[in-house]
């Protein structure tokens, strides 16, 4: 039996359609799965569906760890510039007990991001990991995209460029994710290899905030200092030229107390609250605003001493007076520290 023309035509369509799609399948199965876009496009399925499976078929998170925990710890010596050599290689030795909690810590931070979709490190087994992911700047990052893919065939090896925005930096740096082809065909990222880069691009932002607010509050703090100087130089004036016996000097004294000292204590604990600390000097900064509460604790009940001549009054006074400058002091050690090292 005959096909005739037109059945010769169909067969051979059929067999081309036939062919191409098993083209198609061969350099679907055998050669677009087995590159680095389709690894990347399957990390970013798993990460969207929050697949950890899949998510680890594509990703070495061990090895990702171990390297990003001795460039975490290399970069935060990097951060003191004041480490001699010898002085670097004993922080070194000793910073290795903690590179396997740093590494876990990451550990748990990546599965979480794959979990929730968020960078967090909220674990019981891993206390530290949230304070490890502050300190590596990785808390405060978003995703923003893709920054090229460049591919080495000749040793099976892909670097991604993941684009981040770094919010205590208030900028974008671009992870390099280094992608390396399994015997399997697979491709899989198994290091960040500029780490240590994106460590000291936060450490940076980090001294020049901190930079910031030192002088902004040494300011603030040194034109109330003038104008308390001036006024405790009226107090000594007034003393000098009367007795606290006498009642006209007591109430010379207290006017200068609550009308000038008082009201620029409350005036210069309001400009610091102003002022948006960086993490690094919020203990400093709260130190300060505790200071501003206790010099205007002593300006109150000195106040009232000098009107009602109660012994409470002063002792209370004298008390909180020891106190505040006990905290002055350890503010001043706390502000020299960070001058040096401003980490």
């Amino acid at each position: 039996m005959s096909l005739g023309t037109k059945g010769k035509v169909w067969l051979t369509f059929l067999f081309t359609i036939l062919i191409v799609a098993c083209g198609g399948a061969w350099w679907y199965f055998g050669v677009y799965t087995k590159t680095p876009e389709y690894a990347i496009k399957k990390i970013e399925e798993a990460v969207s569906a929050h697949d950890q499976g899949q998510f680890d078929k594509y990703v070495d998170v061990q090895r990702i760890t171990e390297t990003a925990s001795e460039e975490f710890l290399e970069g935060m010596m990097d951060a003191d510039l004041g480490l001699t050599e010898e002085a670097r290689s004993a922080v070194a030795n000793f910073a290795q007990m903690f590179k396997m909690s740093v590494s876990k810590s990451f550990q748990s931070a990546i599965r979480e991001y794959v979990r929730t979709g968020e960078w967090n490190a909220q674990s019981v087994d891993m206390p530290d990991a949230q304070l490890i992911l502050e300190k590596a700047g990785l808390a405060q990052i978003e995703p923003k995209g893709i920054e090229g893919l460049e591919k080495n065939a000749e040793d099976g090896r892909a670097t991604l460029g993941l684009r981040l925005y770094q919010k205590e930096a208030a900028g974008e740096f671009v992870l390099k994710v280094r992608f390396e082809k399994s015997q399997d065909g697979i491709w899989r990222a198994t290091q960040i290899s500029n780490f240590r880069e994106f460590i000291a691009f936060v450490v940076k932002a980090r001294k020049e905030q901190l930079r910031e607010y030192l002088k902004k509050t040494e300011d603030i703090m040194r034109a109330h200092e003038d104008k308390v100087s001036a006024a405790d130089k009226k107090l000594v004036a007034i003393l000098q030229n009367g007795s606290m016996g006498d009642m006209a000097v007591r109430r010379q004294m207290r006017a200068v107390m609550a009308d000038e000292i008082l009201p620029d204590w409350k005036l210069r604990r309001s400009e610091l609250e102003a002022v948006e600390p960086p993490s690094a000097a919020q203990p400093l900064h709260r130190l300060r605003l505790k200071i501003c509460d206790k010099r205007i604790s002593y300006a109150l009940h000195y106040a009232d001493w000098l009107e009602t001549k109660k012994a409470g009054d002063i002792h209370e006074a004298n008390e909180i007076l020891k106190e505040v400058r006990t905290l002055e002091q350890e503010a001043e050690a706390m502000t020299r520290r960070m001058q040096r090292k401003p980490l």
